[in-house]
């Protein structure tokens, strides 16, 4: 980096997500550096913050990042790695988006947008998983997939269906986690990355509130009007 490029260690960048993987990347994956607890999947249509123009978008397109510290906020997207004192913790072998980012002049970094990434099968397959794995990944997208959910939120004002079928969506997601942890021995951390984030959390893109009930059942709260629940 150049005299006219010195990063002026405010952690700023860092406070705004952590960076999304890409193929150069695999050393990190294969040496250890980076672990699967490490990441998190952000699936195709979901809301995420695309550090290159510093909005809120939907995602065309999946991607997997570094993710914020464990225990988080839902909107907090610091990356993991920041120490309290606005360093790096892994600054001698970060990603290729730290190592191309610079806040003043961001061309390198919006050079890189959407090309050669690294997604949860090509990252599962590097690191020679299971193939009940990758299976696993498969069968909960088919199932809650950002496609689906956007079209049942567009009729949740209007349509019963519509608001029970969501309901039903948001308590398979909790489930199949559950499921995997129980049978597959899978650690919770790792959940993030192989699900994406709980949709519990994420249905607030579409003004709604899901909330945990004692007798086991889901309610989803509209920021608007109308209070949905199943019944466990």
């Amino acid at each position: 980096m150049s005299d006219n490029h010195q990063c002026r260690q405010c952690g700023t960048c860092c406070r705004k997500g952590g960076p999304a993987l890409h193929k150069e990347d695999a050393p990190l994956l294969v040496e250890g550096v980076l672990q699967l607890q490490d990441l998190c999947t952000f699936r195709a249509g979901e809301l995420v913050r695309d550090n290159s123009n510093d909005h809120v978008v939907p995602l065309p397109e999946e991607i997997v990042k570094i993710a914020a510290p464990f225990g988080s906020r839902p909107d907090d997207w610091t990356c993991r790695f920041l120490t309290s004192d606005n360093r790096c913790f892994i600054h001698e072998k970060r990603p290729a988006e730290c190592k191309a980012l610079f806040c003043d002049d961001p061309k390198a970094l919006l050079a890189m947008h959407g090309e050669d990434r690294l997604d949860r099968k090509s990252i599962l397959e590097l690191l020679h998983a299971p193939q009940w794995l990758l299976d696993s990944v498969e069968a909960h997208e088919s199932r809650c997939n950002y496609a689906a959910l956007i079209e049942l939120a567009s009729h949740l004002e209007e349509q019963e269906a519509a608001r029970r079928a969501l309901v039903e969506v948001v308590e398979y997601d909790r489930a199949f986690r559950e499921l995997v942890m129980e049978k597959g021995k899978v650690q919770k951390e790792m959940l993030d990355f192989l699900f994406g984030r709980p949709l519990m959390h994420t249905v607030i893109m579409f003004g709604i509130d899901a909330r945990h009930n004692a007798d086991g059942s889901i309610t989803l709260v509209q920021t608007t009007k109308a209070t949905l629940k199943r019944q466990a």
